[in-house]
């Protein structure tokens, strides 16, 4: 893949600042890199430091050499040029806790982070059949402990649109959904979460690539989780995030404002009681 003007300046920063690190000019930085065998310009460290130059592998295993990266470069540039390698779930929530900004789209159910302990279970239950009831039972604590502890902290900074219908499902039973939607709606009250949900009838609904999270980080490439049925993805090609970045953007732009998702979630539990 051809790397984007994002992915130079990215991985040029990174190299600027291991340089410094080192205390190395570009001058001492281009000359030992040459003694290794293969020479190159300090103009052209000076160029890739710019984001104007692209190291080819060759300079970028070097380069790691003379600056003791130990593979910090190599790695930096799968994560800004690589794409859908899979993610392992334990690497996906400390990702998400660890995040400054979280910027999710779900259509089926509300996020991990934001389940109650039985929403949990009756999700994973008829979603993993094969799960035994221990199993379960442990799972859906863990979930519930790490969407407490993510309740009672300052960041993420989270910005979730859902799907409407997302609303009317009964998960386990309709008593389950109540406390789910109670517990979202003392979330947005708090101000600790900010939710839209995009009508069933918008017919401009932009969510038809199924559900993300953009996960946003100071100290580390901002990347996409997505989600099938069989395994997640990590994407972490700057300008497939991008279009993820369009996608959320387009779906914010035809959701219902936040006192309009305030009101939805409290009509929808009015209705659950009524039933």
């Amino acid at each position: 893949m051809t790397p984007d003007e994002r992915s130079l300046k990215a991985f040029g920063r990174e190299l600027r600042r291991l340089r410094a690190e080192a205390e190395m000019t570009q001058e001492t930085v281009a000359r030992r890199v040459s003694q290794l065998g293969s020479a190159v310009s300090n103009s052209h460290v000076s160029d890739i430091e710019k984001g104007k130059a692209m190291a080819r592998p060759w300079l970028r295993r070097s380069l790691d050499e003379v600056l003791q990266g130990n593979g910090r470069l190599e790695r930096l540039w799968e994560e800004l040029t690589g794409s859908g390698r899979r993610a392992w779930l334990h690497e996906v929530a400390e990702r998400t806790h660890r995040a400054d900004a979280l910027y999710e789209y779900q259509a089926l159910v509300f996020p991990v982070y934001l389940q109650t302990e039985p929403y949990s279970r009756a999700v994973m239950r008829y979603g993993a059949p094969w799960l035994s009831t221990n199993e379960l039972a442990e799972r859906a604590r863990q979930r519930a402990e790490r969407a407490r502890q993510m309740a009672k902290a300052s960041s993420p900074i989270i910005w979730l649109v859902i799907d409407q219908s997302l609303l009317m499902r009964r998960y386990g039973s309709a008593e389950v959904q109540l406390e789910q939607l109670s517990y979202v709606a003392e979330l947005l009250k708090k101000e600790r979460i900010n939710m839209l949900v995009v009508p069933v009838d918008e017919p401009r609904h932009a969510g038809n690539n199924g559900p993300f999270r953009v996960i946003t980080s100071a100290d580390q490439p901002e990347v996409v989780y997505v989600e099938s049925a069989h395994q997640g993805q990590i994407i972490t090609a700057t300008n497939e995030v991008g279009r993820y970045r369009m996608w959320f953007a387009a779906l914010q732009g035809v959701a219902w404002g936040p006192s309009e998702t305030l009101q939805a979630v409290r009509e929808e539990m009015k209705r659950i009681n009524d039933e």
